[in-house]
């Protein structure tokens, strides 16, 4: 009898195990690969298993931005290795990334016959349990490690300050990682090696020509007005530009809406910041260009591409800092400042991930270089004034963390907001080629040009809306590509990869570009026909007035471009020290700010290349200032 029970349990336990086994196949053991859809292009993912376990996980190639991705390519990779399925979180700051990973994976354990638990079922993470609150005292506390805040984290280091870097992401950069390739500074000794024809003429006179809005404006005219009359009467040729020019040109791009104070040290302290963040590792290309929305050729690009040119823009003095023994303290989110009876900021109070609280001590200034409010939609719906509609379907050039924490944050705490309704749409988001406007041009969708390109980034977006699709070309050739590229796009991704990408287009003739694109051929032809006589004749009907190179050197290349939020011109309003100032236009002892989160520097309209040379200059200015702070 015992024997028959026996039996019939073996026979229970194996039937169990059938089924089991049936709920849960053996996988083929080996090395599978799957891909997933990154920010900028595919990310390709490594997956080895075993019949019964995810023995390794690899990412194998991408082309995401170095810091911003780096926490995704380690954390997601390792928790699927952990928990045993693909059912992780993704990570705040490289979300796309992460998801790109995760998909990539997914697609690896199907082919390996991975059971649905694996692919399905959610990490089983034990709770965790905030901490004790943290606190200290510093110096100087800085909210935000990007361009601005390690800029003045650095210089305020230097002078021999304590400072403490808040961050609420886990890496440094932030939005300034995002960065094409372009920091605007007028440069002579540069300028020599670029012509100037008639129509740069004009437009630099009809500037000249304007009613003076102040005595400021009136001065930087007085000095380009006396720059041209030597200029012409030395029968010269070279491309003039001058800090003056820059400063006239930011102002009235802007629609006189930016303050003139700030542009002055903005337009005299940008070829110094250039020169500064060279003296502090970053190299520079020879020569200068025109960044998309310029609207003149005084761009200087970085050589430094770890993923952007942003990179240059911020890892320098990032490192500087950190040799000089500074701290960033990161997953430390800023949620409110802190006043003592007299009004004067005296600390920072904020929650980490885990639900731990921190309050952090200032005895001499808080910084905050958070950025601005590019990817908050709820903030972009309530300011916007001058767009259709800025809501979910709108997307983002910024990283999903410039969510204006900071700009809230100073408004609590009596901060005057300037400028919130200005934001600025950019028309080339999906632009791999990192190439400024000097030998390209725009179509639309059947291959007519309808806008001049080098006009401004509001004016460009307007056009490309109202065009079929509300999408458009930008069609460079072999003088973008090998000339100025170097053979090598966005993130140092060779030319032949980029192709690969569903948004290019490319022929080695005119024919086979058509083709590949779906434009038509006789308005592609004709469109590019226009574009050359006015090379020639530096007469665009367009209106264009700054000219390179032809497009006649195959292969031929057209990047399809949408518009999407680039930057957000309001925030924090600011004297030339970089402090706050309250809605009495008093400051506000204590605080400061640089970068996107404030506002009046850009107006209106910020013209490309110019952010970055708000973030390095103000950026140092704030270090420089806070530290004599009593």
């Amino acid at each position: 009898m015992k024997r028959t029970i026996l039996a019939l349990l073996l026979i229970l336990s194996l039937m169990v195990g059938l089924v089991g086994l049936a709920e849960a196949p053996a996988m083929k053991p080996g090395v599978y690969t799957g891909t997933g859809k990154g920010l900028n292009g595919d990310v390709v993912v490594e997956v080895e298993v075993d019949e019964q376990a995810i023995l390794s996980v690899k990412v194998t190639k991408h082309q995401e931005t170095p810091q911003i991705s780096d926490p995704a390519i380690e954390q997601v990779p390792a928790d699927i290795i952990k928990y045993q399925t693909v059912g992780v979180d993704t990570v705040t700051n490289a979300t796309i990334t992460a998801q790109a990973i995760i998909d990539a994976a997914k697609a690896a354990l199907l082919e390996a016959g991975a059971s649905e638990e694996i692919i399905t079922k959610p990490a089983e993470k034990e709770a965790v349990q905030a901490g004790e609150k943290k606190t200290g005292t510093y110096d100087i506390i800085i909210i935000g490690a990007g361009g601005a805040g390690m800029s003045a984290a650095y210089e305020a280091k230097k002078a021999g300050a304590n400072v403490i870097v808040l961050e609420k992401t886990g890496n440094v950069g932030g939005n300034t990682l995002m960065a094409g390739s372009a920091m605007n500074a007028a440069d002579a000794e540069l300028q020599q090696a670029n012509t100037m024809g008639q129509s740069e003429i004009d437009k630099i006179m009809d500037m000249v020509n304007l009613e003076p809005q102040n005595d400021l404006m009136k001065a930087w005219q007085d000095t380009v007005r006396q720059d041209m009359e030597k200029y012409m009467a030395d029968k010269a040729t070279y491309l003039y530009d001058s800090p003056a020019l820059h400063k006239l040109q930011t102002y009235v791009g802007g629609d006189y809406v930016g303050k003139a104070e700030l542009l002055e040290i903005f337009g005299n302290s940008a070829l110094d910041s250039v020169k500064w963040l060279a003296d502090n590792g970053a190299t520079w290309k020879p020569g200068v260009t025109t960044a998309v929305g310029a609207t003149w050729m005084r761009s200087h690009n970085p050589t430094m591409d770890l993923g952007t040119a942003g990179s240059a823009f911020v890892l320098p003095q990032s490192n500087h800092y950190k040799e000089l023994g500074g701290e960033v303290l990161f997953d430390h989110k800023a949620e409110e400042l802190v006043k003592n009876d007299a009004g004067r900021v005296v600390g920072v109070k904020g929650t980490m991930p885990d639900g731990t609280a921190f309050e952090y001590t200032a005895t001499k200034a808080v910084m905050i270089a958070t950025g601005g409010f590019g990817a908050n939609v709820e903030m972009r719906q309530k300011y916007n004034k001058h767009w259709a509609d800025l809501g979910e379907n709108v997307g983002t050039t910024n990283v999903f963390t410039a969510t204006g924490d900071g700009i809230v944050m100073g408004e609590a705490a009596g901060a005057n907001l300037i400028g919130m309704e200005w934001i600025q749409m950019i028309p080339t988001s999906n632009d791999s080629f990192t190439a400024g406007i000097n030998n390209a041009i725009f179509t639309n969708l059947e291959g007519d040009r309808f806008i001049r390109e080098d006009g401004r980034r509001d004016e460009l977006s307007a056009a490309i809306l109202q065009q079929p699709g509300q999408r458009f070309f930008k069609i460079v050739d072999t003088h973008t590509t090998v000339d100025e590229l170097g053979g090598f796009t966005y993130k140092g991704v060779a030319i032949e990869d980029r192709v690969k990408e569903d948004y290019v287009a490319y022929g080695e003739t005119l024919e086979e570009l058509a083709q590949d694109s779906g434009m038509d051929l006789a308005k592609l032809t004709a469109s590019i026909e226009q574009y050359n006589k006015a090379v020639e004749e530096k007469s665009d009907p367009l209106g264009r007035q700054l000219f390179d190179q032809k497009i006649d050197r195959g292969p031929y290349y057209a990047i399809l471009g949408e518009v999407k939020v680039h930057h957000t011109m309001g925030g924090l309003e600011i004297n030339e020290k970089t402090q706050v100032l309250d809605a009495q236009g008093q400051v506000i002892p204590g605080l400061y700010a640089a970068g996107e989160v404030t506002g009046g520097i850009h107006g209106s309209n910020r013209l490309g290349g110019n952010a970055i040379t708000d973030v390095i200059t103000f950026g140092r200015i704030a270090g420089q200032e806070m530290v004599k702070e009593q």
